[in-house]
C-alpha cells in the first residue's frame, strides 16, 4: 500500500452517507453472489438502509478510508458491535479492510472496552479469522421463501 500515499481514514460526516450506502450495496452485490440467495442479498441491502446507515453513524462511530477523494472502504462501531465494513471491490484484499479494522479496534480501546462483537457473513469470516477474531456461534436468520441467511457470531479481546 506504500503507494497509495493519498490513503486516509476520517470519521463520516452525514453528507458522506449516501456514498457509504451506495458502496454498501454494490459490495453486497458483487461479493455475496456466490454465497447467499437472492432473497437474502436483499435482506442484507434492506438492513443497510438510508435510515440505519444514519441511526449508526449518530449513535456510535463511522469511519470512512478514501483513495484519491473517494470513499473506497467503510466501518462502524456501535457500543462494542462492529458494524458494516465494507471495502469497494475493486480495492479489497490490498490490505484496506484491515485498515478500517484497526481503526475502529483502536476506537473501541480509546472507548475502554476490552471485547468487541459482530456478525461475520460466510464471506467475510476469514478476513475476520486472519485478524484474530474467534467464532462463538453459528447463526442463521430465515428470509422470505423460507431461504437461510446464515452468519456468525464473532468476537475479540482488545
Amino acid at each position: 500500500m506504500s503507494e497509495n500515499k493519498s490513503v486516509h481514514i476520517r470519521e463520516s460526516r452525514l453528507d458522506d452517507l449516501k456514498a457509504i450506502k451506495k458502496l454498501v450495496h454494490k459490495t453486497i452485490d458483487a461479493s455475496y453472489a456466490n454465497a447467499y440467495p437472492k432473497e437474502a442479498i436483499e435482506f442484507f441491502k434492506n438492513y443497510h438502509s438510508d435510515e440505519q446507515i444514519e441511526k449508526d453513524a449518530l449513535e456510535g462511530y463511522t469511519a470512512v478510508l478514501e483513495l484519491n477523494n473517494k470513499i473506497i472502504g467503510t466501518g462502524t462501531l456501535v457500543g462494542s458491535n462492529v458494524r458494516r465494513v465494507f471495502i469497494d471491490p475493486s480495492y479489497q484484499l490490498k490490505g484496506f479492510g484491515k485498515l478500517i479494522m484497526k481503526n475502529l479496534e483502536k476506537k473501541a480501546y480509546l472507548n475502554g472496552l476490552k471485547t468487541i462483537d459482530l456478525d461475520s457473513s460466510l464471506v467475510s469470516k476469514r478476513f475476520y479469522d486472519s485478524l484474530g477474531y474467534i467464532a462463538v456461534k453459528k447463526d442463521v436468520i430465515m428470509v422470505e421463501n423460507n431461504q437461510r441467511l446464515d452468519f456468525y457470531k464473532m468476537e475479540k479481546k482488545l
